[in-house]
């Protein structure tokens, strides 16, 4: 998507956001806890901190790319992904990418 003529940001945006929550629920599921149906990454992240505190300062990084859910699929009411340019996507998406790889050391049957 990042990678479209035109970049398609806010879908990318989006889909990076949800990977990293989907990333921080099955940490919380491995670890025996409810995720709750929240899309929240700093919420998420709090949760998990606790259990696997080698990750949490990692866990929290993500915590900006909260907005990115609502903002992308609500254009109207949130003016789309504005101020958020297709580097700071990739960016993130790197990070989440990188983040998969430290979680399956503590939970390899989560990621």
């Amino acid at each position: 998507m990042l990678a479209a003529e035109p970049p398609l940001i806010d879908l990318a945006a989006f889909h990076c956001q949800q990977a990293a929550e989907k990333l921080l629920k099955a940490l919380l599921v491995a670890a025996a806890v409810r995720a709750p149906r929240i899309h929240d990454l700093e919420v998420l992240a709090v949760l998990a901190a606790p259990i696997y505190p080698q990750l949490a300062q990692r866990m929290s990084d993500f915590a900006p790319a909260t907005a990115w859910t609502a903002r992308s699929r609500y254009p109207s009411g949130f003016g789309g992904c504005t101020g958020t340019d297709a580097q700071e996507v990739a960016d993130v998406l790197a990070s989440v990418m990188a983040f998969r790889g430290e979680a399956a050391a503590f939970a390899p049957f989560a990621v």
